[in-house]
Order: structure tokens, then sequence, then C-alpha cells
């Protein structure tokens, strides 16, 4: 039997993704018709049924995950993503563990929204306008970043680092999702002494790009 990891990729490389997003919400609407995923939570009910909707509620949202991330590949070429079979052959190491990795970067994010903008980062893999190891950093990146920072964040790249005025508390939040550079060096190369200086990060400026057509 093939392994999930190797499924995905044979998925996204295949002249039928579209079907399979179909497929995907049709299972999703099924689901919800057949077990009633909120019909079989109570207001008042027992633990076992309260475990058991947690964990139909939770393979729900994965599929909407799926869903989303190949939705948002269904526009790149099929001859861009069967260029993947290349790197990653049928039947090997190498096309297991992407997808594997992939399923598992994919069950890491804490948001509807970005499934789709790790699509955007794999589909920019998938042309070689990144590599893979970037690949990688921005969807640790994502899986780190609270979406709501997103104003903020623009707002440090769309201007010079000595005229942003951001709460200290948010740019160190920025920094612990990778996506600012924390200095104890000033800005004229001498020892800060107290607090931190915050400066620009081209993962961040790729990030932004990439996944939010920011232009730097």
């Amino acid at each position: 039997m093939a392994s999930l990891g190797s499924n995905l990729i044979r998925t996204v490389t295949s002249n039928q993704l579209g079907e399979a997003v179909f497929d995907l919400a049709e299972i999703a609407l099924d689901r919800n018709l057949a077990e009633g995923v909120l019909k079989d939570v109570p207001l008042v009910g027992t633990l076992v049924k309260l475990v058991r909707a947690r964990q139909v509620i939770s393979e729900e949202l994965f599929i909407r995950k799926l869903e989303r991330f190949l939705t948002g590949l269904d526009t790149i070429a099929i001859e861009d993503r069967e260029k993947l079979l290349e790197k990653y052959p049928d039947s090997s190491d190498e096309q297991k563990y992407l997808g594997e990795n992939l399923l598992l970067a994919l069950e890491r994010l804490d948001d509807v929204k970005k499934p789709a903008i790790l699509a955007r980062f794999f589909a920019a893999y998938i042309k070689s306008e990144i590599d893979y190891l970037t690949f990688t950093r921005l969807a640790r990146a994502l899986e780190n970043f609270n979406l709501e920072l997103l104003p903020s964040l623009k707002q440090f790249y769309l201007h010079t680092e000595s005229d942003v005025q951001i709460p200290e508390e948010i740019t160190h939040e920025l920094s612990l999702a990778g996506l600012v550079v924390v200095s104890m060096v000033g800005p004229e190369g001498t020892f800060a002494g107290v607090g931190a200086h915050y400066q620009h990060s081209e993962l961040a400026k790729c990030f932004l790009h990439i996944g939010f057509d920011a232009e730097l």
C-alpha cells in the first residue's frame, strides 16, 4: 500500500487535481449529513459523546485544510506539477517523506486561511522560484505567525526600520515567528545596551511577496 505522503504528491501532480478537490468537498458534505457533526453534540451530554464529537470535528477540519491546500495548487499548470515527479519519483522514499511532511505542516496550521497560503509557498517551490529549504522555513514561519498581525508585519517592511512605530511586544512576537531579525547591536554598529534592535529579514520579504502579493 502506498504511503499517505506518496498519495498526496500523486494527487498534486495529477491532471485530475480539480476533481480531487471536488471529491474532498463532497466527502466533507456527506460526513456532515450522515454523521451530523453538530447535531451529535448536545448541550448537555455524556463525556463520551463530547470526545466523539471532538474527533469528528478534528477530522472535518483537516479535510477542509486539505481541500483548501489542493485548491490553491489547482491553478498551476499540470506541466509544472508533473515536474515534481522528476525530483520525487513514484515509490521513492523522497516522495513519501515530502508528502508526509506536507501533511504534518497542514495538521499544525491553526487558521482557516493558512492552507491556501501554504499552497502559495509550495507552488513557488514547484515552479522553482524558491528552493526546498526556503519552502520549509516559510511553512514554519506561517505555522508560528498570527495572521491578525499581518498589518503590523506589512507596516514594518513597507517603511524604513527607523520610521516604524510598532509596539515592541508585537515586534517581538513577529520575531518569534522568524519574520523579524533581533539584534543586540544598534544601527550604528555599537552595542545597543538596553533593549533589542529589530531588523528586516529576507525570509519575511519572501513571505510577504509570495504569500500576500506584497510589493516591497
